[in-house]
Order: structure tokens, then C-alpha cells, then sequence
């Protein structure tokens, strides 16, 4: 009998991913594959074991720091969209280099591993604030779980923040995917003034440009993707918000970084702590998480 190669071991430090950037790559027991780039401690990939992708990542997405790569998950911190302080839309965490402070390398392969961003002379100028922030990826099974923290690290001063994963989910077609678990919730459009509607439908689909901040939500969402035939299942812990979002033909067009037809390949579901900015108090520490679990089939 021939005998198989044993792969060589992955060694336990950054690897090199797109554009020469440092990162990590970790796989699952059952063959998943995540790759997270130090720059914005930004999940760019998630694939299953047959290497289709889970996560949405723009072919135009360009990895040139300071910019954000577009798709994947970009963390939003320490605010959401245009509402805070910063002058930057979204904050500064996706445009800033992260530090790789943890890294498991079980049976040779990554399982886990924890970025970390503390608050610096270039962050001051963009927010006054000390702070230091950790953001945790590991793939088990067919799920990722992924955890942000942020500790005040000040001896004196309180903060607020608002945040967000701002998950990108690859869909086969746009028209046969959807959005469950939000029938009856609140929402912000952001389409019309951030004025305050109610949908009674109990799936969020995209017939047209959605940009929608959700309230006060269910801790368990799911995105349903026909033409893939499976699920995302979303579980968040301490992002009492979601916004789901998709920016249709014009917005894709106008925005260089997709390409004109990716709105009908993915969608935005971003679990986040919008409407109740977190307060922290000096010493004080801040934690969500977000699971992701993919399941063959439509519920």
C-alpha cells in the first residue's frame, strides 16, 4: 500500500495572505479554513471543507493599509457608521495594524487565535481614549466562533462606543436569499432618514437596496441561501443589534472596491450595540461574541 505524505507542520506564526500582508491561517477538524489578516485583525476568509466560501470577499477588495478590505468581517469600533465622535466613518479598528498575541497549533494546524489593539498616540488623535481591545477566532466543526473585548484601560476617564461585526455572507443569488428571525422588529431605515418602521414579515428579503439597523433583536438569526442550498446559522451574545444590508446596483457601482454585479452575491447581517452606546468605566472590561454555524439545507 502507498503510503500518504504527511503535510508539513503549519508553523505557529503569521503567514503571509494577500498583498504580502501577515496574518493567520486556522482550519477545523472537519476541514474549514479561516484566514485573518493582522491589518484590522480582519477575518477575510472562512471556506468548508470543500472550500466554498462561507464569507463574502470582494474580488476588487484592496489590501492596502490604512483601507479596509471589503468583505470578510471588518470590526466597526468605537463607532458604528457615522454615529459617534470619529470623524471616520465606522471608527479606526478595520483601518489600524492589530497584534497577534495568541496562536493554538494543535496536530501542527491552528485552531484559535487572539488579535489585540491598544489605544496609541495615532488612535488619541482619532478618539482620546485608553483601551485596549482583543478580538478572538476559532474554528470548531463547522462553526466560528469569534469573541471582541475592550477593557478601559485609564485610570480616570468613563468612555462609550458603539460597534459592530460587519459580516459579509456570500450568497449564490441574491434574489433567493434571505434574513430570518427579524418579523415584527424595529428598525432604523437608513434609507429614509434612520426613521423608525416595523416589518411584519418574518424573513428580510432584497428586492431592492436594504440598509436597515434593527433593534433590539433575537440573539439567533439566520441567513437562508437557496441557491446554495444552506444556512447560516447567527448566534451574538451582547450585540443586542443587527443591521442587515445590501447596496444594490448603484451603490455597487459607484463603489470601486465591488464590482458591479457582487450585490446579488452577497449580504450584511452585522450584529452590533448600536442604539445603547457601551459605557465603561476606568478598569472595566466589554465582551461579545458572535458563533457562526453553516447547516446543509433551508429552514
Amino acid at each position: 500500500t502507498m503510503q500518504t505524505a504527511t503535510p508539513p507542520p503549519v508553523p505557529s506564526r503569521p503567514v503571509i495572505l494577500e498583498n504580502n500582508l501577515p496574518g493567520v491561517r486556522l482550519t477545523s477538524e472537519t476541514g474549514f479554513t479561516s484566514e485573518i489578516y493582522n491589518h484590522g485583525a480582519h477575518v477575510g476568509s472562512w471556506r468548508d471543507g470543500n472550500g466554498d466560501a462561507i464569507l463574502f470577499l470582494s474580488k476588487h477588495a484592496q489590501f492596502t493599509p490604512p483601507k479596509a478590505i471589503r468583505g470578510g468581517i471588518p470590526i466597526c469600533f468605537p463607532q458604528f457608521s457615522n454615529l459617534g465622535p470619529c470623524a471616520t466613518q465606522h471608527g479606526f479598528a478595520r483601518n489600524q495594524a492589530w497584534e497577534l498575541v495568541e496562536q493554538d497549533s494543535s496536530q501542527h494546524k491552528s485552531r484559535e487565535c487572539v488579535f489585540q489593539l491598544a489605544s496609541s498616540d495615532a488612535t488619541k488623535e482619532l478618539w482620546p481614549h485608553e483601551f485596549v481591545a482583543r478580538f478572538r477566532v476559532a474554528l470548531v466543526g463547522d462553526t466560528m466562533e469569534t469573541n471582541l473585548s475592550v477593557t478601559n484601560s485609564s485610570d480616570a476617564k468613563t468612555f462609550e462606543f458603539t460597534a459592530a461585526l460587519h459580516t459579509y455572507f456570500a450568497v449564490g443569488d441574491i434574489a433567493k436569499a434571505s434574513v430570518a428571525g427579524l418579523g415584527n422588529t424595529p428598525y432604523l431605515d437608513s434609507l429614509d432618514g434612520r426613521i423608525e418602521k416595523v416589518d411584519a414579515n418574518e424573513s428580510v428579503t432584497f428586492p431592492h437596496e436594504v440598509d436597515r439597523i434593527y433593534q433590539q433583536t433575537p440573539d439567533c438569526l439566520q441567513v437562508v441561501d437557496e441557491a446554495n442550498n444552506r444556512t447560516i446559522q447567527i448566534k451574538k451574545t451582547n450585540l443586542p443589534d443587527a443591521v442587515v444590508w445590501n447596496p444594490w446596483v448603484d451603490k455597487c457601482k459607484a463603489t470601486s472596491d465591488l464590482g458591479d454585479s457582487d450585490y446579488e452575491k452577497f449580504l450584511c447581517v452585522e450584529a452590533a450595540a448600536i442604539q445603547n452606546p457601551v459605557k465603561l468605566a476606568p478598569g472595566e472590561t466589554w465582551v461579545c461574541s458572535q458563533v457562526l454555524r453553516v447547516s446543509k439545507g433551508c429552514v
